[in-house]
């Protein structure tokens, strides 16, 4: 598996010009920031759009989103950017509701959940709202106050029933979006906790878009000569959520049905080869074996995703042709990730993958430090935590020596290894790790024998 980066332009328009900004802004990864703002993008659609099927069945527009990502690295930021649209519609309702005053009168109710129980979601939905975005900038949480299982209930769109000691409380027609962040550290320590076991057998990291952020290719900075440096909250991307959001307000008033959309005949025509396509891959390609629960959720995910691209930039009764291509490649990424987080890869899948990530953080000091050489002793010692025992940091090397992107210092060792940059690559890779003109000539005289 060769790292990727995010497919941005994806988002089609309004949506990928303002993950570039907050992308620019913050000068953090495009994997970090593109999954968050299409989580935006669902959870303003969701309210007010359902997706009539090829199954012939309604299926919500609901994404439910998870970005692995290390501390520093702006998760609160960006999504406190990307929901920031959502604010207008939650500012009319302030002070305490009761479920039997509910969120008519109101005109308005809390959206963007970022800590609740079950049992509290349950009555967010009894006193009326009809969706929510579950947003939790530090998933941590999750398996603190949250059911894994009615998590999948909510995002398939189903009833929700809750047994309290006096009351049952049963509740029909709601869309849920999530969207989780959440440090590696923490993301392990809940893999390995008491809900671990159950995270893929109970369908719900299959309902993931998953991205490793932390492991991406790093961000080298955009051009911003062509572009006016814009702040994130002024974006015209708030516009479009404040329109849809009056949408959902006035289903709400008005107790009306949701829009729905459906596919054309050629988005069916490629959904249906593409669907096909992933549902044999484990049988064609040893990689994907064990990966089941995750290669049948991709059609589903293509839909959703193509549903949302298609409402949010130019609202169609029906989904074109290029929003299930844009949809098939950020589908075919985040399977990319999740494959790389719970597949269990063939020896050259491994060497390719500790290889990718060796190299994304060599990259990553390069840029820093102005440094192309590296000990292999310091590596061990200090690299990335997967790449610290010596047959692993091997695998790497290996790799990226036959991809010819590391050189031996001394040929035939591995003592000391010099990053192969030439000099198209790094003004374009680099723009501040060097400093001066000079300090850059220097660096490249030094590398000169090496490089190729």
């Amino acid at each position: 598996m060769i790292l990727r980066p995010y497919p941005l332009h994806c988002l089609q328009g309004i949506g990928s010009d303002f993950a570039r900004c907050i992308t620019d802004t913050l000068q953090t990864k495009e994997a970090l920031v593109g999954p968050i703002v299409l989580s935006a993008m669902s959870a303003a659609v969701h309210g007010s759009l359902d997706i009539n099927t090829p199954m012939h069945r309604l299926m919500p527009a609901s994404l439910y989103t998870t970005v692995v990502a290390g501390s520093g690295l702006g998760k609160t930021a960006t999504t406190n950017y990307a929901y920031h649209g959502f604010r207008e519609f939650e500012a009319k309702c302030v002070g305490s509701i009761s479920p039997k005053d509910g969120f008519v009168a109101s005109k308005g109710h809390p959206y963007r959940i970022d800590d609740a129980s079950e049992a509290g979601l349950v009555t967010l939905f009894g006193c009326g709202a009809k969706a929510i975005a579950l947003v939790l900038d530090e998933g941590g949480l999750l398996a603190e106050h949250l059911d894994l299982l009615r998590l999948c209930k909510k995002f398939d769109g189903d009833d929700l029933r809750f047994i309290r000691k006096h009351e049952i409380i049963q509740v029909r027609d709601t869309r849920t979006t999530f969207c989780m962040t959440i440090q590696d550290a923490v993301f392990e320590g809940l893999r390995k906790g008491k809900q671990g076991p159950i995270l893929v057998p109970s369908g719900f990291m299959p309902r993931m878009l998953l991205s490793y952020a932390t492991d991406s290719l790093d961000y080298y900075g955009h051009s911003l000569g062509a572009r006016q440096k814009l702040n994130p909250n002024l974006h015209p991307f708030h516009d479009r959520v404040r329109e849809l959001m009056d949408d959902y307000r006035d289903i709400l008033e008005t107790g009306g049905q949701r829009r729905q959309i459906r596919l054309s005949s050629e988005a069916e025509h490629l959904w249906s080869q593409e669907s096909s396509a992933w549902k044999a891959l484990p049988s064609a390609d040893e990689t994907w074996i064990g990966m089941d629960p995750f290669v049948q959720r991709a059609g589903e995910h293509a839909l959703r995703i193509a549903a949302v691209l298609q409402w949010f930039t130019d609202p169609k009764e029906e989904i074109r042709l290029d929003c299930m291509q844009s949809a098939w490649t950020l589908v075919d990424w985040h399977l990319d990730q999740a494959l790389m987080g719970f597949g269990a890869p063939s020896e050259d899948a491994l060497q390719i993958r500790l290889g990718n990530e060796l190299y994304a953080y060599l990259l990553r000091k390069c840029r820093v430090n102005g440094q192309g050489a590296f000990m292999r002793v310091d590596l061990l010692r200090k690299g990335p935590a997967n790449l610290r025992k010596a047959a692993d940091l091997d695998l790497a090397i290996d790799q990226l020596f036959l991809e010819n992107k590391l050189v031996p210092a001394v040929p035939g060792t591995r003592k000391q290894l010099i990053l192969n940059i030439t000099p198209n690559f790094v003004p374009g890779m680099l723009p501040n790790a060097l400093g001066s003109a000079k300090k850059m000539a220097d660096f490249l005289t030094r590398l000169k024998p090496y490089v190729h």
